[in-house]
């Protein structure tokens, strides 16, 4: 086991041993873990980019479906090609001597298109890096960032015209999450004649080679169907978590619910992981997800029902509204989502009024 620190060297974190009945033991601390250690798995391949995983790395013969691999495959995966996955931690001499060789090239904005297709083709540069829609990471301008995108589509390709139109209502509401003094990632989109991108810095990464350990919320939370704001709570009374970051962490799910993120899930909040204290990362994916087009290619119209807030987000209740309010205010003058968009997105300001 090894670790990657932010100055882009890295030191031994000791060895890994697989014991019966699916544990493993972390020596030379001894920390026995129920499966595998929670950094290792929740940096395991997932999301878009994972499910390409297998087909990428053929020789290791890994299920093509990432919801059959066992401990076994994500340990094989993780020691084989595991050079660049999230997080800071790398596992096995094979990929430690990977990432020694790892090469950072530096791309540009006009290699997007292309990066998309090959993206697309099941070909994705850069890091296994999680979430369901389409990505892929790249090293730009010295920094190393994630690269959301869209395609334009044809003529009355409505669903196409949807999925950029979200791309733009992700920049936005982190724009206004980052205004009312909530840290978020820095966002620039790139509008070209065949895609919307959204580029998105990367907290994990320092510099050309530096790391930085990182954790999901499905990680540290005992259980996976707590909203944010409760687990929130919870971390913070355990003294796990910091009283301003458990606020922050409870705002983001109040906003949130008031932007129709749909897609609140625990893999979508990362902490910094210091020991056993956490630090809430920038937020990011928030995004209005009940208006993404169907799995078949449909884009009903939604009905937004304004939430009400929770026990656990009724402190923060009050401000998130008015900038769920500002965030539905500027979409509905942004000239770059479409009509139906901005139409819906006045509607539910108005309906967000005091």
């Amino acid at each position: 086991m090894f670790r990657v620190l932010e100055t882009g060297t890295a030191r031994s974190e000791g060895e890994l041993f697989t014991l019966v009945a699916r544990q493993t033991v972390w020596m030379p601390a001894g920390t026995v873990s129920d499966g595998l250690p929670i950094e290792l798995a929740d940096a395991r391949p997932s999301g878009f980019l994972g499910r390409h995983f297998a087909a990428m790395h053929a020789d290791l013969r890994l299920p093509a479906r990432l919801m059959d691999w066992s401990d076994h495959h994500i340990l094989l995966a993780m020691s084989r090609r595991g050079e660049d996955v999230p997080g800071s931690l790398i596992v096995g001499d094979e990929s430690f001597a990977r990432w020694q060789a790892l090469d950072m090239p530096a791309r540009t904005r006009s290699d997007y298109p292309e990066l998309a297709e090959a993206t697309i083709a099941g070909h994705p540069p850069g890091s296994s890096a999680g979430g369901e829609r389409p990505k892929f990471g790249v090293f730009v301008d010295g920094r190393h960032v994630l690269v959301k995108f869209a395609a334009r589509g044809g003529a009355g390709d409505a669903a196409a015209r949807r999925w950029c139109d979200l791309v733009v209502l992700e920049a936005l509401a982190l724009n206004v999450v980052s205004a009312r003094g909530v840290p978020a990632a820095q966002t620039s989109i790139i509008d070209t004649d065949s895609h919307y991108f959204l580029e998105s810095d990367r907290f994990d990464r320092v510099g050309i080679r530096g790391r930085v350990a990182v954790l999901s919320l499905a990680a540290v939370q005992d259980d996976p169907a707590d909203p944010w704001a409760r687990a929130a709570v919870l971390l913070r009374d355990a003294g796990r978590l910091s009283i301003e970051d458990a606020r922050r962490l409870q705002w983001l799910d109040a906003f949130g619910a008031l932007i129709a993120n749909t897609d609140r899930h625990p893999y979508n909040v990362v902490f910094f992981a210091d020991d056993a204290t956490l630090r809430l990362a920038p937020a990011f994916d928030q995004v209005s997800m009940l208006y993404a087009p169907t799995a078949d290619g449909q884009v009903p119209p939604r009905p937004f029902a304004p939430p009400h807030a929770t026990a656990d987000t009724l402190e923060v209740w009050d401000d998130a509204r008015a900038a769920a309010r500002e965030f539905w205010q500027r979409a509905s003058d942004d000239a770059r989502v479409s009509d139906d968009v901005r139409t819906f997105s006045a509607a539910n300001a108005n309906a967000l009024v005091n």
